[in-house]
C-alpha cells in the first residue's frame, strides 16, 4: 500500500493590486506538463488569498523523493508562479506481527532475546505480558521489546525504564493505637494480633470511655518481626452520648416537595404530647395541581429530631375543567431511562422546570423553554417534576428506571 500525501495547506497570493479571487488551481509531480495542463483542483471562494486543504493521491509515484508543484489561476485570467514542496514516498506492505522478544539492559543481538508468544494481529499488537525480573539487581533497569513481522523484518526496540526493589517477607507481631495525640512509637495501647503473613485482617474493639463528645482522631500502627514500625493509619470518629431512655414527642414539622432544613418546616405543636397518635392539620393552600411529596418529622422533649416520613398525594382543583394544565401535558416515557419528553400545546411556554427527589432535594432545575430533558445522571427512583408555564403550574410524579 502506498501512503497518501494529505493535508497540504496553501497560502497563495495574486500579483495584482486590484481585488481578485483565485478561480482555479492545478498540480503536477516532478515534471511541468505546461501551464493549464496539470491536474485540476477545485478551490473555495476567496478574495485572492486561498487557505484550503487538499488530498492529493500519490498512487502512481515510485518510492523515493518527489516534488509536488501547485499554481493558481485568478479571475483576471492570470496564472501564478508555481509553489513546490519536496517529499519522500515509501511503500509499506501490510504485515502481521508473528513474534516478539525482550531483554534487559544489554542487547544480546537481534533474535537472541527472550521470546514472547503473540496473539493474532494485523500489524498492531495490543497484548499484556508477564515478564519475570528474577536475577536483576535492585535499582534502575531497562526493559527492551522488539517484534518480528510476517515479512521477516525486525522492528526497532521499544524501551521502558523501571526501578526494582526487593522486599523481605515479614509478619506483623504487634499493634498499638492511640487517640488524638501520639504518645510516641511503642507507647500506644497494645493490641493482641493473630497469626499473619504481613497482611493483617482482624476485628478489634476499641473502648472510647473518657473521650469527650465531638470529633476525634483514631491512630493505629503495626510492628513486624524485624522490629520495624509502620507509619500510622488515621480514622476520624465522632463521639456522641445518646440518651437511650424513651422521650415523648413534643412537636412536629412538615414540608412539601422540598426540604427547607431541620427546624425550618411548618411547625405543629401537640396539645398533649403523651398521646401516641396525633392529628395533623395540613394546609394545602397554594399548592399547584398534580403530584406532591409530603414529609413529616417529629421532635422529642430532649430536643432531638427524628428522620422524616414521606407520602405521595395529589392535588386536583380542576374538577373536570378541560383547560387545566394537567389535562394538556404528557410526560413520555414514564417510567423513563435517560430522557424525558414533555408534550404540551405549542401556545404554552415553559418558564421553569424543577425536579425533586424523595429526600426533598432539588436534583434538576432550568428556566429554559425546553421539552426534552436529559436525566441520565439521576438515580433510579421516584421524583416530582414541577412545571411552571404561561398557562399555569402543575407537578407530576415521574419514575426513573
Amino acid at each position: 500500500m502506498r501512503s497518501l500525501l494529505t493535508g497540504v495547506f496553501l497560502l497563495l497570493f495574486s500579483f495584482c493590486c486590484l481585488a481578485q479571487s483565485i478561480t482555479n488551481a492545478e498540480y503536477f509531480f516532478n515534471t511541468d506538463p505546461g501551464v493549464g495542463s496539470g491536474t485540476t483542483l477545485i478551490v473555495n471562494s476567496n478574495t485572492g488569498q486561498l487557505t484550503q486543504t487538499f488530498s492529493i493521491p500519490t498512487m502512481s509515484l515510485a518510492d523515493g523523493f518527489h516534488s509536488l508543484y501547485l499554481r493558481t489561476y485568478n479571475n483576471d485570467n492570470n496564472w501564478s508562479l508555481y509553489d513546490r514542496q519536496n517529499f519522500y514516498l515509501k511503500r509499506f506492505p501490510s504485515s502481521n506481527i508473528i513474534m516478539a522478544e525482550y531483554f534487559f539492559n544489554t542487547d544480546p543481538g537481534i533474535g537472541n532475546g527472550t521470546s514472547l508468544s503473540v496473539n493474532g494481529n494485523t500489524g498492531t499488537l495490543n497484548q499484556a505480558f508477564t515478564i519475570p525480573t528474577a536475577g536483576l539487581s535492585e535499582g534502575f533497569n531497562n526493559l527492551y521489546i522488539r517484534t518480528f513481522s510476517s515479512e521477516n523484518n525486525w522492528s526497532l526496540y521499544d524501551r521502558q525504564s523501571f526501578y526494582l526493589k526487593s522486599f523481605d517477607a515479614f509478619t506483623i507481631s504487634e499493634v498499638e493505637y492511640f487517640f488524638n495525640t501520639d504518645p510516641g512509637v511503642g507507647n500506644g495501647t497494645p493490641i493482641a494480633v493473630d497469626n499473619n503473613t504481613g497482611q493483617l485482617t482482624q476485628v478489634f474493639s476499641f473502648p472510647t470511655t473518657g473521650l469527650s463528645e465531638g470529633f476525634h482522631s483514631f491512630y493505629l500502627r503495626t510492628k513486624d518481626n524485624a522490629d520495624n514500625w509502620s507509619l500510622y493509619d488515621r480514622q476520624i470518629i465522632y463521639i456522641k452520648d445518646l440518651d437511650l431512655s424513651p422521650d415523648e414527642v413534643s412537636s412536629a414539622e412538615y414540608f412539601i416537595d422540598s426540604d427547607p432544613g431541620i427546624g425550618n418546616g411548618t411547625s405543629i405543636v401537640f396539645g398533649d404530647a403523651s398521646l401516641s397518635s396525633q392529628i395533623l392539620n395540613i394546609n394545602s393552600t397554594g399548592l399547584i395541581d398534580g403530584d406532591h411529596l409530603f414529609y413529616v418529622r417529629v421532635q422529642d422533649t430532649n430536643g432531638d429530631w427524628s428522620i422524616y416520613d414521606t407520602a405521595l398525594f395529589t392535588i386536583d382543583s380542576s374538577l373536570g375543567i378541560n383547560n387545566s394544565l394537567l389535562s394538556k401535558v404528557s410526560l413520555l416515557p414514564n417510567p423513563f431511562e435517560n430522557n424525558l419528553i414533555i408534550k404540551l400545546p405549542n401556545n404554552i411556554h415553559i418558564n421553569k422546570i424543577e425536579i425533586y427527589n424523595t429526600l426533598g432535594q432539588t436534583v434538576f432545575s432550568t428556566t429554559e423553554n425546553k421539552t426534552a430533558l436529559g436525566l441520565s445522571n439521576l438515580k433510579s427512583g421516584i421524583y416530582i417534576l414541577n412545571l411552571e408555564t404561561t398557562l399555569g403550574n402543575a407537578s407530576f410524579k415521574i419514575l426513573k428506571k
